[in-house]
């Protein structure tokens, strides 16, 4: 055991000193719990997901297989409701590794002075996206990716990322006096409609489709009433099966369904 000489010396050279161990005063309780102890519960809003524009994904996932490093992005985002659309990427000068990634400061000050001087000073409030990839090792939140969100999420940050075979996972950390993260956003890749296209198809459709004669509902509205659909060809054969099979006079009898009978045996 180490020894302490009564007088209060130092314990000779080659052993250790004794370290008293003082106990840690307890956190005092900010007060008295009124409430029930239960899980706390967080709503968000229906139809929330996180839309890449068709360039942005192209961005994202040509950046990210373009190596087998690790890489981050940073990206223009857009509400629209409860949709965090994410417009473009812009990729800054950076370090990266097998499992780490880190941009340089200097450049992404660069490239917001960039922006404010042609210009674009919307464009760099709205950069409110951090991707990175993780090249063959599948999509998940690492402490230091925990720690990045936190950081950047101001008010709001929209984090991806991706993996191999297009794999990808979205989060949106939120700032504030209380912050929090809802994390698996749906993602969605967001098809722009080409409406010289959809012109086109519609004169198409107007040309070529026309209103459709209904079927007969009795043998009293016979072929010659459908305007000669049903004279000749297979639909005359349809026809006469479909609603031939009894004269005008003749019923069909129907047993009654009972209890102790199953009605589709």
């Amino acid at each position: 055991m180490p020894r302490h000489d009564r007088d209060g010396d130092p314990p000779p050279r080659g052993e250790p000193a004794v370290v008293l161990d003082v106990p840690r005063k307890p956190q005092w309780p900010a007060g008295i719990s009124v409430s029930k102890s239960q899980n706390l519960k967080c709503f968000v809003p229906e139809g929330l997901q996180v839309v890449l524009a068709r360039n942005a994904f192209e961005q994202l996932f040509g950046y990210a297989y373009a190596t087998n490093k690790e890489i981050s992005c940073l990206g223009v985002v857009r509400r629209a409701g409860s949709a965090f659309i994410v417009e473009r990427f812009h990729l800054v000068a950076q370090e990266g590794g097998s499992a780490h990634t880190e941009m340089d400061p200097a450049a992404l000050g660069g490239l917001i002075e960039t922006l404010l001087v042609e210009g674009k000073a919307d464009e760099a409030r709205a950069i409110k996206c951090w991707a990175h990839s993780h090249p063959g090792m599948g999509c998940f939140w690492s402490k230091t990716d925990d720690n990045t969100c936190r950081l950047l999420a101001a008010d709001f940050l929209v984090s991806l990322v991706v993996s191999d075979d297009f794999a990808i996972r979205a989060r949106i950390d939120v700032g504030g006096p209380v912050p929090f993260s809802v994390d698996e956003v749906p993602v969605v890749l967001q098809v722009s409609p080409d409406e010289e296209a959809l012109k086109r198809h519609g004169q198409e459709v107007a040309e070529k489709v026309k209103e459709a004669v209904g079927l007969p509902l009795g043998k009293a509205a016979g072929p010659e009433s459908a305007g000669g659909l049903f004279d000749d060809g297979p639909w005359s054969d349809y026809y006469g099966q479909a609603y031939g099979l009894f004269d005008e006079d003749e019923t069909a009898a129907m047993d009654a369904v009972t209890d102790d009978r199953d009605p589709f045996l």
